[in-house]
């Protein structure tokens, strides 16, 4: 039987995104961190979204296919419909659309995620931050020098460098968990008199 210190966990960091999805395959053994393979996915603009959205899910899917994760983990995504884009100094745009693209891409990572019965972990920015720089305060930059170190490379894409603050955060998950998601409690709505 292998010990925990020595069990080799791989996973597969994503930052959703249509034009720009970062990927990041991880290995974790002991507390040894290897970057397996990173880049970003991008795709041109002048094809169709059904186009765009299938050319991601086919390198995913080999990606999956290849190294054979324990565990994908993705950015957990918020919705704020007032959010807004500044543009040129003026009032700025509707994200909803982006949000909307980078959703569809999300259900393309849980989609393949059910196909190969791999566990997926949505995390958000503090829980990636404490993984990463230990601290769930940390700067982004903290987080991308930290990543930067690992990789040993200074030209890191951010989407690369946010897949793979991910990518580490899910294998350390996974080894933290004991490969098991944590059971949600459940609240107790029961009322006096109800």
């Amino acid at each position: 039987m292998i010990s925990k210190e020595k069990e080799s966990i791989i996973g597969i960091g994503i930052d959703q995104g249509i034009a720009n999805c970062g990927f990041s395959v991880i290995q974790l053994i002991g507390n040894e961190l290897l970057v397996l393979k990173s880049g970003t996915i991008e795709t041109d603009s002048k094809l169709s979204l059904p186009q765009r959205i299938s050319l991601i899910y086919s390198l995913l899917t080999e990606l999956a296919n290849t190294y054979n994760p324990k565990i994908i983990g993705c950015e957990k995504l918020f919705f704020n419909p007032r959010q807004r884009v500044p543009s040129d100094g003026k009032k700025g745009r509707n994200k909803s659309a982006s949000i909307v693209m980078t959703n569809m891409v999300t259900g393309v990572v849980h989609l393949i995620a059910g196909q190969k019965q791999i566990m997926l972990r949505d995390f958000v920015p503090g829980t990636v931050k404490k993984y990463v720089a230990g601290n769930g305060r940390a700067t982004k930059e903290n987080v991308i020098a930290a990543v930067k170190y690992l990789l040993q490379r200074e030209d890191v894409k951010e989407h690369e460098a946010d897949a793979t603050a991910i990518g580490i955060t899910a294998v350390k998950f996974y080894r933290d968990t004991n490969g098991k998601l944590p059971e949600k409690k459940m609240r107790n709505n029961n009322r006096k008199g109800a």
